[in-house]
């Protein structure tokens, strides 16, 4: 059974997002849905609600996107009856769009600040706006706060979460009909729970040293044969934090499902090994130009 799945620095947490600042920061306007501020430029989804019961109103953006530091963001609002209160990291392009999306998903006692800034910063510069949202996962003192309130890896508070930063990129210059997912380790565990859940939602998939069995974190069995997403796996063998069989049975599950996907092995590699691989870089990056997600 899993016990932790780490791998992950922490870092300070960044000032919390403040209303007034527009999208892409500046200061001045009202949120990522209303009116730019100084510098700031709203999205193309510049509406009250975006798609998938979202109120962009109530995404609140802090600081430029563009920037190489990208942007934070919070978000507080009850959407189909759940309470939602979530914090995350938001990294664009320049330009108008729209550009193609991705959700990037952290593992356990990591963060949004560290983690999913670092994979945004690279998929950002692939042409695609970058969004992450802290998963129950992280440590206690960084998930304060954030609603719902679940358990680690693939629970349904942890599937929410992920689907509303997906929702929110609705609410950015965000082409919806070109959107992937990507995680490592409790964060790719709720990516194959999220792409099981929402069959067909996004073009691509991707994720490190994830998987399934049959603990409480890893995706379930069950929910990954309901996965029709093109899905790309990476796994080290030498991990001892999250199994490699993990993945293989996945792949299993996959090849049975005839779902499109590849796993890779990488010979030597540990868990921490993963997290921001070259090579796995170069083959995310094809594989989301494969199904659509990135133009040639």
């Amino acid at each position: 059974m899993l016990l932790s799945a780490c791998g992950e620095e922490e870092s300070p947490r960044p000032p919390a997002a403040v209303a007034g600042q527009g999208a892409s920061g500046g200061t001045g306007g009202d949120s990522a849905a209303g009116t730019s501020g100084t510098g700031g430029t709203a999205g193309t989804g510049a509406t009250t609600a975006g798609g998938g019961g979202v109120d962009c109103n109530a995404f609140v953006v802090t600081g430029d996107r563009t920037a190489v530091e990208g942007a934070t963001w919070t978000y507080q609002s009850t959407d189909d009856g759940v309470a939602y209160s979530l914090e995350g990291i938001l990294f664009a392009p320049a330009g108008d769009g729209p550009f193609p999306g991705v959700v990037i998903n952290h593992g356990k006692d990591g963060t949004v600040w560290r983690y999913s800034a670092l994979i945004a910063n690279e998929m950002r510069s692939w042409g695609m706006v970058a969004i992450g949202t802290m998963l129950a996962h992280a440590s206690d003192m960084e998930d304060m706060g954030n609603l719902p309130d679940g358990a680690d890896g693939r629970s349904p508070e942890n599937v929410l979460r992920v689907k509303k930063a997906y929702d929110l990129l609705t609410c950015v210059p965000v082409d919806m009909a070109r959107v992937a997912v990507h995680g490592h380790s409790m964060g790719g565990f709720v990516t194959g729970q999220f792409l099981g859940t929402h069959p067909g939602l996004c073009l691509a998939a991707s994720h490190t040293a994830g998987g399934t069995s049959m603990g409480p974190n890893a995706t379930e069995m069950s929910v990954a044969q309901q996965i029709i997403t093109p899905y790309q796996l990476h796994h080290g063998d030498a991990d001892v934090v999250v199994q490699y069989e993990y993945d293989q049975a996945l792949a299993d599950i996959l090849e049975a499902s005839g779902t499109p996907h590849e796993f890779y092995t990488y010979p030597g590699f540990s868990h921490e090994d993963m997290t921001d691989d070259p090579t796995m870089f170069e083959r995310v990056r094809a594989w989301y130009t494969t199904y659509g997600v990135l133009t040639p």
